[in-house]
């Protein structure tokens, strides 16, 4: 009688395989916007035109500064042009408007040049909402230490 119920009960002892994750992690707008995943098409972006750089942008190199909004992300993506970065390594950076507003900043990320990409880029990742993040701000990018890497004001974000 216990050979009849011998394979029954290695069977019950085996483990059942997970089921497969059906819901993918959140990514953020920076991460998209690092590894070439996300474009223009894929969220609302507005290209910056600083009309006369500041002092610290102009000496640092910037090329390019664009903006984008997601439903609940904003993100700054500054790109340098070739062989200049930043005289630091960004470790903080803040998104501040007039009015005492300022935006919770969720991530930074500076991208050094490669041999694809000659042009080494800093992403800042902001949390807002759809009707948040209006208006004009000043992005500050500091070092570990707290010292001042770039200030550039005039930053606006596309319309939801």
């Amino acid at each position: 009688m216990l050979l009849f119920l011998l394979p029954l009960l290695a069977t019950a002892d085996a483990v059942a395989p997970e089921p497969p994750q059906t819901c993918q992690p959140l990514v953020g707008i920076s991460a998209l916007l690092s590894e070439g995943l996300l474009d223009q098409r894929g969220v609302q972006p507005l290209t910056l035109v600083v009309p006369a750089p500041p002092v610290p942008a102009s000496e640092a190199g910037i090329l390019h500064i664009g903006s984008f909004r997601s439903f609940q992300r904003v993100a700054v993506l500054i790109e340098f042009s070739e062989g200049a970065s930043l005289p630091g390594r960004a470790f903080r950076a803040t998104l501040s408007a007039p009015g005492l507003q300022t935006l919770t900043v969720v991530q930074v990320l500076q991208i050094d040049a490669t041999p694809e990409s000659e042009k080494a880029r800093i992403i800042v990742e902001a949390a807002a909402t759809v009707t948040s993040a209006r208006g004009v701000y000043t992005l500050e990018l500091q070092d570990a230490e707290g010292q001042r890497l770039l200030i550039l004001p005039g930053v606006r974000f596309p319309p939801a």
